[in-house]
């Protein structure tokens, strides 16, 4: 079978921010540097309240100068479009939801007919007749999302000649990487940034200035002091609840926050690095909580 898979990603929407002002609108609230988003390089960021604490993410993709995509969860879309309105003042921006003209996907590959010079780069970013291709921005070959053109779907699929597969597999990949896309964004709106590990996925500049919530955010940075962590959870056997608490040797050391579709729970790592990787008997489960590869915790 040809290893070359697509997943079509209808949790997905897009959004289109445009105008004289869409630059400075965007670099005074987001939490990346959205200097950094250009033809060959999309970005991971969040926007958080004033408090630092997690209400969206997206990827941002350059359409052109002073127009933007902003790829998010369909589940947040209007909120999302309803606070960005909140911010927009006399910025002379119009935002606007755009998936009556783009469908979003995921690959593991890239291809000649993508690129033949497509490189594993965070971020890199081409534009062809299909739409955009860009590299996870967080995670290093990770894989390729793709923002396509509605209408170049059905021969993007023929000319990649493309196994397209269930949102299940995308999920396990995403889980197992211990990245947060599908986790719904309530169960993530108690954490700060740095408790979701959005500095270490590359999601926050503490070099572009002021955004929204920079001011916690760099005020725990310079601490260095995360107590909690967000972490997938492996169920090995039985079932979990959500709030459902973790204890080892009687001490609670953590709680589980999502389980659709993927479960995920907030650890406090002081002191319990050791239970890490580990299977631990809950009350009608055992569970792993597993470290994800790229997160240093030295």
């Amino acid at each position: 079978m040809n290893s070359n898979f697509g997943i079509y990603l209808e949790h997905k929407s897009i959004i289109s921010i445009s105008g004289v002002d869409a630059s400075n609108f965007l670099q005074n609230i987001i939490s990346n540097d959205i200097h950094l988003v250009n033809k060959t390089c999309s970005l991971y960021s969040c926007l958080l309240s004033p408090q630092g604490k997690f209400m969206y993410d997206f990827m941002i993709v350059s359409l052109s100068e002073d127009n933007y995509l902003i790829q998010c969860n369909q589940a947040i879309v209007d909120d999302f479009i309803s606070k960005l309105n909140i911010f927009k003042l006399r910025s002379q921006v119009i935002i606007e939801n755009v998936d009556q003209h783009y469908k979003s996907f995921f690959f593991n590959m890239a291809h000649e007919i993508i690129s033949n010079k497509f490189n594993a780069t965070k971020g890199f970013t081409i534009r062809n007749d299909y739409g955009f291709f860009f590299n996870d921005p967080r995670l290093d070959d990770l894989g390729i999302h793709g923002i396509i053109s509605k209408e170049k779907c059905n021969d993007l699929a023929k000319d990649l000649s493309l196994n397209l597969l269930d949102i299940n597999t995308f999920i396990k990949i995403y889980h197992n990487a211990g990245l947060t896309d599908l986790v719904p964004a309530d169960a993530l709106s108690n954490f700060f940034a740095l408790e979701l590990n959005l500095k270490e996925l590359n999601g926050i500049s503490f070099k572009k200035g002021c955004f929204v919530g920079q001011e916690n955010t760099a005020r725990m940075n310079l601490k260095n002091k995360i107590r909690k962590r967000v972490f997938p959870i492996q169920i090995m056997e039985g079932s979990v609840t959500i709030d459902e608490t973790i204890t080892v040797d009687e001490k609670k050391i953590g709680k589980i926050i999502s389980l659709d579709p993927c479960c995920f729970a907030i650890i406090n790592i002081e002191d319990n690095k050791d239970s890490l990787n580990k299977t631990i008997q809950l009350k009608n489960s055992k569970i792993k909580i597993s470290k994800p590869y790229w997160l240093n915790l030295n």
